[in-house]
């Protein structure tokens, strides 16, 4: 499994991409060398709170929701089965899967996400009980 430094690095790169930006273009939205922004990805530097914040807004992100897509990352190397249940999401080539849920749940009305929600339990479970 990968160090924490190594994943948040793999997700910072991944968004960076899914927005298309370069190196460079992160580097300069965020106030930071695009040397810098590039050992981050790489698994090479670990990021104060400060430069995360900075990191998180010039990718249109929270902190919190940077965070979690990290902790996402986390559990799918520890159970890469369960993250992998879904399958076939649509969207645009090289979207992320999570962009494209998020985009999908923002659509829904509550009474909608809670179904979606208390379905996606039930076919979790159904898949966990086959394995």
């Amino acid at each position: 499994m990968a160090d924490l430094q190594e994943l948040l690095g793999r997700v910072i790169r991944r968004e960076r991409q899914d927005h298309n930006m370069t190196i460079k273009e992160l580097g300069e939205k965020a106030g930071l060398s695009e040397i810098y922004v590039g050992e981050i990805e790489r698994g090479q530097k670990y990021p104060s709170a400060k430069v995360l914040e900075s990191l998180a807004g010039a990718l249109e992100l929270d902190v919190a929701e940077l965070l979690e897509m990290v902790a996402e990352e986390i559990r799918s190397e520890r159970e890469p089965q369960v993250t992998s249940v879904i399958g076939f999401l649509p969207g645009a080539p090289g979207q992320s899967r999570r962009t494209v849920v998020k985009r999908m749940v923002n659509m829904l009305d509550e009474g909608a996400i809670e179904s979606v929600a208390d379905f996606s339990a039930f076919l979790l479970n159904k898949h966990l009980n086959l394995n």
